[in-house]
């Protein structure tokens, strides 16, 4: 192995490094690049422990193993050394070129021959490192004899990472090199592995010598306490608290504490009862000696449920306040407290404290204050546990209404009754009970209970109690007493009876007595018999017996029927146990009777078909039923099969119920034995022969009579006879579901008879069928069931609005929109009884909104209705009262045909009241023009004073009076809302401009809403009616022309001293009712003294005064003002006055010419309600110009 390196090249001068195994030839290259160097001296030397040696001179080695290639062609002296020794070549060596006679040196190459030797076999002292958790230890790795100087590194094992060591050199092969590695040791360093790796050039490519040690570390305890922390348990539960140590050395006990106690030694704590005293924080130490003592605490939490403590009782006078504290002590605490009151389930109190103010006797009880908490002990399912305590609540008062009480539903003859006597309320101090018959004045007992040991028909009769104590005496009860007799068997039957087959008029008897008189049935291996069936037949007779009402009854049961032969004869099917039952009030008792019937065998067995296959064991079995037993032959055709046929084998056994079963066995079966196998029962009676088939396995039959389980809304419940399985005793059955619109989906229903198939529609028709499937092959399907889903009782809808209409006999009622397939159902209680009846149980839908059904029934007591689902009686939702009414409410009326004529009628009252609404507005259009000339003489006579208008009277309903007036019983009430819903109509659109955006609410405190006497009435004579405008108190001019005069111009209330409204009108949501009616602009308003004093217009009308039915209520000046009202129930057209006054064509304002600088106000000035400007009673606000209000007495 050669290496060669080129270190630095300088000058003249060159230096390389060269690698040589021990024993190996190598060339040491000496180049000149100058054949001119040649010519001066040339030799090589040789550097090694500090000593230099000549190994060649000229072209002369100057040792054997030494040779000198000159080529001066090549310019090329080279030094070859034969078989390479560390101890002789391992150094420099040095190629010079040296100018003769001056001795410079021309040329110089250097060459670092290393020798190279494998390194020595590492070793790590020491080799059985061992160490203290936390105390450092060294490692050191060592390797002699190799060239060069090993590298030794250190890893962990199991890693690839390098560890940080420090290496020393040592020099050369003579002298070791070592690597240290320092380890701070912890417990997971315990047993771990350190490898030191050596390796130098001198080994191999991926060759490397390593070596290892284990280190042994002594670590501090680890603790580890449990099983839980904290550890709950219940009180009175054992306890197990563990300390589990990890230690080394180990340690050899632990020390547990609590409070600074010691309580043991053992690393397991065992508590074998928790309790209160025991729970707290418990210390496990431990120490192993290394000097670090290590501990670790767990909490016991004993948990226990409630301890509840009351007083034992609290006596109080009526009136007073009860308060009781109920303390409670829990582990956790309590989630819920509450009071109850014992035989009052209405009473619930949450809390701690129960309290009641102003008790009264009704008071009086048992009260329990009730707590729970939740356990969950460690390792353990939670649960809840309760306390209660009960606290006697005694409140001093007499008995209340006495009542008596049986201990038992009836007194029984010989047995005893007990009369209990109580009050409610029942009386504080405890009362003294009084009793008596009816029929003495002597008392007969004084105490709560009355005991007759043994009832006789002499205790019959009506007995009296009486409470009383010494604050009053309660109310006597009576209570008449009977005594009953329960029936007892006079004549039995036997315990066993034997008849034979065909036997005629068989009967049995029994007989039997009671009080009242007790009724009779027979029962057939616990069915009830039922003569309708056509088998039996069954006579009654019955009784009196002497005066105390007893009766005996005798009932014969007669085997005769049109289903038996000749209608008389006995069966074998009569075999079994009769019971005859007699049953009063008291009890029921009965005797009975094991019949058997002596009869020819007769087959049981269901399948007559057995399959194997060849080579197979084959098994047949003949089941009879037989009385007396029966003997059994097996045949082969006609050929009797015997016993001693070593292929062949039978065996007999008795099953219950006069059942024999005989079994042939037939070993290893062959082709020639499949066929008809005929078996042969014979008793005394007679004979019977049934045939069985052996065939090989096969495919399954198909199911027969596939039936109906249950119904869920997504599910159905369904189970069928199995056919013959074809020999294979695990058969798969798949079912096959079609719905009602035709898709078809199969459900495997694996081995499950029954079967709930899955994932079906709610309420849906489906065709169900069944086929079997083996490893042999598939049936074919059953017979299909049809059958619908069913629907969730939640999901029914409940009938709303549900009346009786007494007049009509009509059930109606509202179903809310749904998809659910549902039909009504309707019962009632007529009057005088408490009983239910059904009247319809199923009344399909229409599918109209309002559903109306006709009873018989006139005066029910009760009427009430459910919806159930289709074709399921059963699943229904709950029933809801009907509410009787003599007719239906309107909205019936929209279900039936009725409400096309109630509609045509209303329009036509509409049409007349709007007709004659036009006729009065003509009407009053001529009164008009009579209180026009009295509105100008009062205008002139306001003229100078500053005057503010009052605000558009408003026109109420009904009477004036609001006391009297019937719309306050309709859900009328005053409030504020915009305009646009005010009951006032808007007035002429084309004509008369927005009025004053006043609120509806009158600033009259009258409360006949704006009487005569009114503020708002007196307005209104004021002026006639009308609006006037503000005047100059300066100037006696007449009435300006404004925009405000011009019917094109938007009244503005800024600009009239208006009531703190701005912008807008009460109809100011109305627009003009033709494009040129717009606001007149600023410019062409005419100046004061550009104003002529009108007269009179054409039609005898001031133009400066508004129209005198302007702002009357329907032109009537002393009407009232208009509220807000605002009808709950939000009728339409409930207030059809204050329609348009057609007489309002001209309003003109005579003040508009005094604010000349003022523009038309715009939309979106801000709204001021007409309250917030107004000051209560009839003060003229300072805020406003002062007004002058005149009474007028009419």
């Amino acid at each position: 192995m050669l290496g060669l390196w080129t270190l630095m090249v300088e000058g003249a001068r060159r230096e390389e490094a060269l690698d040589v195994l021990e024993g190996r030839d190598v060339t040491l290259e000496c180049h000149f690049s100058n054949p001119r160097l040649l010519s001066g001296v040339l030799y090589w030397m040789r550097h090694r422990n500090g000593e230099v040696d000549n190994v060649a001179f000229g072209d002369q080695a100057l040792d054997a193993n030494y040779r000198i290639n000159f080529v001066e062609s090549e310019s090329r002296y080279d030094l070859t050394i034969n078989r390479a020794t560390y101890d002789r070549d391992n150094g420099m060596f040095e190629c010079r070129s040296v100018k003769e006679g001056s001795g410079s040196v021309l040329h110089n190459t250097v060459v670092n021959l290393t020798v190279l030797i494998p390194p020595g076999s590492p070793h790590i002292t020491p080799q059985k490192p061992k160490a203290v958790e936390g105390k450092p230890i060294e490692l050191t790795c060592s390797s002699s004899g190799g060239s060069p100087d090993p590298q030794i590194i250190w890893y962990r094992q199991g890693s690839d990472e390098k560890l940080r060591s420090v290496l020393k050199p040592g020099g050369g092969r003579d002298e070791a090199t070592t690597s240290v590695l320092t380890i701070s040791p912890t417990k997971e360093d315990h047993g771990n592995e350190y490898r030191c790796v050596v390796s130098n050039r001198a080994l191999a490519e991926g060759e490397r010598m390593e070596t290892s040690v284990t280190l042994d570390v002594d670590y501090y305890p680890r603790i580890t306490i449990g099983p839980a922390n904290p550890m709950r348990v219940e009180r009175g539960e054992p306890a197990t608290l563990t300390c589990e140590v990890d230690a080394k050395p180990p340690v050899k006990n632990v020390r547990w504490t609590r409070g600074k106690k010691f309580i043991d030694t053992r690393q397991t704590l065992f508590i074998e009862q928790a309790t209160e005293e025991q729970a707290g924080r418990y210390i496990c130490q431990a120490d192993n000696s290394l000097g670090i003592l290590r501990e670790r605490e767990v909490t016991l939490d004993v948990l226990y449920g409630p301890i509840v403590t009351v007083p034992a009782s609290k006596d109080l006078e009526e009136g007073q306040n009860l308060v009781v504290t109920c303390n409670v002590t829990a582990n956790p605490s309590p989630r819920t407290i509450e009071w109850y009151k014992v035989d009052d389930e209405s009473f619930r109190q949450s809390g701690d404290i129960l309290r009641i103010n102003s008790v009264t006797a009704t008071n009086q009880g048992n009260y329990v204050c009730r707590a729970v908490n939740f356990l969950a002990p460690t390792n353990q399912e939670g649960s809840d546990r309760v306390g209660n305590a009960t606290v006697a609540v005694r409140i001093r008062h007499a008995p209340g209404k006495t009542f008596i009480k049986l201990s038992t539903p009836v007194a029984v003859l010989d047995e005893a009754v007990v009369l209990t006597c109580g009050s409610n309320p029942p009386g504080w101090p405890t009362p003294r009970y009084e009793w008596r018959r009816h029929d003495s004045e002597t008392p007969l007992l004084v105490g709560p209970n009355y005991t007759i040991p043994k009832a006789a028909y002499a205790d019959e009769g009506t007995y009296t109690c009486t409470p009383s104590n010494r604050l009053g005496k309660g109310t006597t009860a009576s209570m008449p007493l009977k005594v009953y007799q329960a029936p007892s068997i006079l004549e039995s039957l036997p315990e066993t009876s034997v008849e034979s087959i065909g036997a005629t008029d068989v009967s049995l008897t029994c007989r039997a007595q009671g009080k009242p008189e007790p009724k009779v049935r027979w029962v057939k291996d616990g069915n009830e018999i039922l003569p309708a069936d056509g088998l039996y037949d069954v006579a009654v007779q019955q009784s009196a017996l002497g005066s105390n009402g007893v009766y005996t009854v005798q009932s014969k049961l007669m085997f005769q029927g049109s289903k038996r032969k000749n209608s008389n004869q006995m069966m074998a099917r009569d075999r079994g146990i009769y019971e005859c039952l007699f049953s009063n009030e008291v009890r029921e008792v009965g005797t009975p009777l094991f019949l058997r019937v002596k009869h020819a065998p007769i087959t049981v067995h269901k399948n007559n078909k057995v399959a194997f296959d060849v080579g197979e064991n084959a098994v047949l079995v003949c089941l009879m039923q037989s009385f007396p037993n029966p003997s059994f032959q097996w045949f082969r055709g006609n050929n009797l099969i015997h016993r001693n046929d070593p292929r062949f084998a039978t065996n007999e056994t008795a099953l219950q119920e006069d059942v024999y079963a005989s079994q042939l066995y037939i070993s290893d079966v062959t082709d020639e034995d499949y066929g008809d196998y005929t078996c042969k029962g014979e008793n005394t009676i007679g004979e019977h022969t049934t045939t069985l088939k052996l065939q090989p396995k096969g495919p399954p039959e198909p199911p027969v009579e596939i039936q109906l389980v249950s119904i869920g809304t997504n599910s159905i419940e369904v189970k069928w006879e199995e056919g013959f399985n074809g020999g294979i005793e695990r058969t798969k059955f798949i079912a096959q579901i079609e719905s009602e619109l035709g898709s078809q989906q199969e459900y495997d229903c694996q081995y499950q008879n029954p079967c709930v198939i899955r994932n079906l529609e709610e309420q849906t028709a489906y065709r169900i069928k069944v086929r079997a499937n083996n490893i042999k092959g598939m049936s074919d399907f059953s017979a299909p069931l049809q059958v619908n889903t069913g629907v969730e009782a939640a999901s029914i809808p409940e009938p709303e609005q549900v009346y009786f209409e007494i007049l009509n006999r009509v059930v109606s009622f509202r179903v809310r929109s749904t998809n659910l397939l549902l039909v009504g159902q309707i019962k009632k209680k007529p009057q005088g009884t408490s009983e239910w009846e059904v009247i319809s149980s199923e009344y399909p839908l229409s599918g109209k909104e309002y559903e109306e059904i006709a009873i018989d029934e006139k005066y029910p007591e009760e009427i009430q209705v459910r919806l159930c689902a289709v074709g399921m009686e059963m699943l229904c939702g709950p029933y809801i009262e009907a509410q009787k009414v003599d007719v239906l409410p309107a909205r019936a009326y929209k279900s039936s045909g009725l409400q096309y004529w109630v509609g045509i009628i209303i329009g036509g009252i509409m049409a007349l009241a709007l007709i004659a609404l036009i006729l009065l507005c003509c009407c009053r259009r001529r009164k008009g023009s009579k209180l026009k000339k009295k509105a100008g003489e009062m205008e002139v006579a306001h003229r100078g004073v500053s005057s503010q208008a009052p605000p558009p009277p408003y026109y109420t309903v009904g009477r004036d009076n609001k006391a009297m007036d019937g719309s306050l019983q309709n859900g009328i009430e005053d409030v504020s809302k915009p305009s646009i819903y005010n009951s006032q109509q808007p007035f002429t659109y084309g004509q008369m401009p927005p009025s004053i955006g006043y609120m509806d609410n009158s600033y009259s405190n009258s409360n006949n809403g704006g009487s005569v006497n009114s503020q708002d009435s007196l307005w209104q004579v004021k002026n006639g009616g009308v609006n006037p405008g503000n005047y100059d108190t300066n100037t006696t001019q007449p009435p300006q022309m404004t925009p405000g005069s011009d019917p094109r111009y938007p009244y503005d209330p800024m600009l009239h001293g208006g009531y703190g409204i701005s912008g807008y009108g009460d109809y100011s949501h109305y627009p003009p009712s033709s494009p040129h009616q717009t606001p007149v602009p600023h410019q062409m308003q005419m100046a004061p003294h550009q104003q002529p004093l009108m007269g009179k217009d054409d039609n005898g009308y001031y133009p400066g005064v508004p129209q005198q039915n302007g702002y009357m209520a329907n032109g009537d000046a002393y009407a009232s003002v208009q509220k807000n009202r605002k009808r709950m129930d939000h009728v339409d057209g409930y207030d059809v006055s204050g329609m348009p006054d057609p007489y309002m064509d001209h309003q003109m304002d005579p003040n508009m010419a005094m604010h000349d600088n003022m523009q038309p106000q715009q939309d979106n000035k801000p709204q001021i309600s007409f309250d917030e400007s107004l000051e209560s009673g009839y003060s003229t606000p300072n805020s406003r110009n002062r007004r002058i209000i005149r009474e007028i007495i009419v």
